[in-house]
């Protein structure tokens, strides 16, 4: 460490003042580098890297009533932000918006309110054009996420002469898939859906048309899965229910479906599930053409899909 010392103060010593305060300037500018890098990493540690952009690049942007720089790149906390954005002669837009890995943007248009709104538009219509494409491509990126998270999506929609199967989202951005057919075609619908590749419909939240005719029910128990079922649905007329199998033995599912006699016609199938709870049997939740975690909460996933194969 001596040797060090010495060999450093005779190199000081040999430097005359011009060089000495390039010397001292450089390692201030390089200690100023790594200080300014360490903070930066500090202050950008969890937050997500956001592009902002919305024409008029001049509007006013709040998040959560903080106003935050227009056309530029900030870096966020995830979560639910309260956007707003303002300009005079242009209407204002005001909505609830989602940060995170799959959502780091915030951009979009502002509609001309009057002749002064079209006038700006007109003479800054680079601006329009450049935010146009910026929210065409990172619409595109969120469609993929979505696709991503919810592969039913790749398939959808679906239309035929027999049934329609497509969807529609929650304001959280949850797709809800709706079936769309007739009483004698549902079982199709629901046989089209289970030769999807690599969706787990119990995932799902799915709307069925028509109504459900065995969404009411009397929630009674009894000794056996099957009086269950024939005492918890004596008010409908003309229904069959399946033999059924138990499944592990707390569970019990089967399938009842409505009957034409006229026409010598059976309808679709739903899928009954029941729950033995110490020596009595009650039905876990309405009957349904496929039991999902939405319309049958509180039950595994392998339970679900045990009954939606039977």
């Amino acid at each position: 460490m001596d040797k060090i010392q010495k060999k450093a103060k005779i190199f000081w010593n040999n430097l005359d003042q011009k060089k000495r305060i390039i010397l001292i300037a450089a390692v201030a500018l390089f200690i100023f580098i790594i200080i300014y890098s360490v903070a930066t990493l500090i202050f950008r540690s969890g937050k997500i890297e956001t592009t902002v952009k919305f024409a008029p690049y001049k509007s006013t942007i709040t998040l959560n009533d903080a106003k935050i720089s227009n056309n530029t790149t900030i870096w966020l906390e995830p979560g639910t932000y309260n956007l707003k954005v303002e300009f005079e002669h242009f209407e204002s837009l005001e909505r609830q918006i989602t940060i995170d890995k799959d959502h780091h943007y915030i951009v979009g248009i502002l509609n001309s309110s009057d002749e002064q709104g079209v006038e700006y538009y007109n003479k800054h219509k680079e601006e329009f054009a450049e935010t146009e494409g910026i929210v065409g491509r990172f619409l595109n990126e969120e469609g993929l996420a979505i696709k991503k998270k919810y592969p039913i999506l790749n398939y959808l929609p679906i239309n035929n002469s027999l049934y329609s199967i497509g969807y529609d989202y929650t304001d959280e951005m949850v797709p809800i898939i709706s079936v769309k057919t007739q009483p004698k075609y549902l079982d199709a619908a629901v046989a089209k859906l289970k030769t999807l590749k690599n969706v787990d419909l119990t995932a799902y939240q799915i709307n069925f048309t028509p109504a459900n005719p065995f969404a009411i029910y009397n929630d009674i128990t009894a000794d056996e899965p099957l009086n269950v079922i024939k005492k918890a649905f004596k008010d409908i007329d003309s229904y069959y229910i399946l033999e059924g199998q138990y499944i592990g033995g707390e569970y019990f599912t089967t399938q009842i479906y409505t009957y034409d006699y006229d026409s010598d016609l059976s309808f679709a199938h739903y899928r009954a599930l029941l729950h033995k709870d110490g020596d009595k049997w009650k039905l876990v939740s309405a009957p349904q053409p496929l039991l999902t975690t939405e319309n049958t909460p509180n039950t595994e996933k392998s339970i679900l899909d045990s009954a939606n194969s039977f």
